[in-house]
């Protein structure tokens, strides 16, 4: 009971100092960026727990990453992410159905690299599944190379996310799959006290890291406000396969950002934008995501968004929700051409003088 009590004292005092990291943001302009500090904090703390209960069984379970309402790490509104923990040490099998959304992967990370986060082991993507009638498909995670669809688990491998983007919702088919261990795991061992130390050890290290580097990342893009950049590195559990392109923008009352690019030939494109935390805006109630299914572009290929406080009257507009500070970001996937986008500041409401744009 000692060791469980003062576990749960280190993970309250990693708490303590994300709120205080999270608290050091109050001032006149601080808006809403401290409460929704403090709930990514909790969200944080909330993903760390559904972990937990899965983090030492032998039999792996893939669960959401995020939800409409729990949000992590710039998640993209057109994209599923299920998290299943594994052991390099062990073989498994995943089976399903590949469904109709524009791509599907499962990715493997492994141990933490020199900059803190995951190493990406393995990224299968659906251009390398075998896939059977039907869409039907099985993919081997081992240690030992398999026949067909085989993900090597290479020392230190921990955890598999599913990846599935959608164009469209309503009309795309989600992939179904689940994953099982190919040998007898044996019961689950209790969740003890030795377990329960190892779980508030690692909840407050992660927590107090992903505090920590969502603050210095914002406060690093605020000195370069309203310009594109390609966010290399694809953050702690980014894929291969996207090419993110990113932005602070930075809005008064009475300004809009306009962005224009022509989107590369890709299997999918997408923006959103996201509060400081790296937390998609409200994107069930509100216009703050587009993809290329429901973007109207020029008659030469461009892109035009508007990143707007209200209703600029545009096509693409992208709703702040409220938040004058925040990310733009940009996917795009499987391209050999990631763009940059080009932004501009102009008065709000838009003004046109013609075909040319904004005055």
């Amino acid at each position: 009971m000692v060791d469980a009590l003062e576990s749960w004292r280190r993970l309250l005092r990693a708490l303590d100092e994300a709120g205080e990291t999270v608290a050091g943001l109050a001032g006149p302009d601080a808006g809403a960026d401290v409460a929704e500090g403090f709930r990514y904090v909790l969200h944080v703390l909330a993903d760390q727990i559904d972990r937990a209960g899965t983090r030492a069984s032998g039999r792996p379970l893939f669960l959401p990453g995020v939800t409409p309402v729990r949000k992590l790490f710039f998640d993209n509104p057109d994209t599923e992410y299920d998290i299943a923990l594994i052991s390099s040490r062990r073989s498994y099998r995943i089976r399903g159905d590949r469904g109709t959304v524009p791509y599907l992967a499962f990715c493997v990370y492994g141990a933490t690299n020199a900059g803190g986060g995951p190493t990406r082991v393995t990224n299968l993507n659906d251009e390398r599944i075998a896939f059977g009638p039907g869409g039907s498909f099985e993919i081997t995670l081992s240690p030992d190379e398999r026949p067909g669809n085989w993900i090597p688990l290479e020392p230190g491998a921990h955890t598999v996310i599913a990846r599935q983007y959608f164009l469209d919702r309503a009309r795309d088919r989600p992939a179904r799959f689940e994953i099982e261990a190919l040998d007898d795991p044996g019961p689950d061992p209790v969740f003890d006290d030795a377990r329960f130390a190892a779980f508030a050890k690692s909840a407050a290290a992660f927590v107090t890291a992903a505090t920590g580097v969502a603050r210095q990342r914002a406060a690093q893009a605020e000195a370069t406000p309203n310009r594109f950049a390609e966010h290399r590195g694809h953050g702690l559990y980014g894929t291969p396969d996207a090419g993110y392109v990113i932005c602070w923008y930075s809005l008064e009352p009475d300004q809009a950002l306009v962005i224009e690019a022509v989107p590369p030939r890709c299997r999918y494109w997408g923006v959103h934008l996201a509060n400081r935390w790296g937390q998609s805006l409200d994107h069930r109630s509100r216009s703050t995501a587009l993809n290329a299914r429901g973007a109207t572009l020029a008659p030469d290929g461009t892109l035009r968004v508007v990143v707007a406080h209200s209703d600029p009257g545009e096509p693409n507009w992208l709703d702040t929700a409220g938040h004058p500070r925040g990310w733009v970001l940009f996917r795009w996937l499987l391209t050999d051409d990631v763009v940059i986008p080009e932004a501009r500041v102009v008065p709000h409401p838009v003004r046109r003088t013609g075909p040319g744009g904004p005055t």
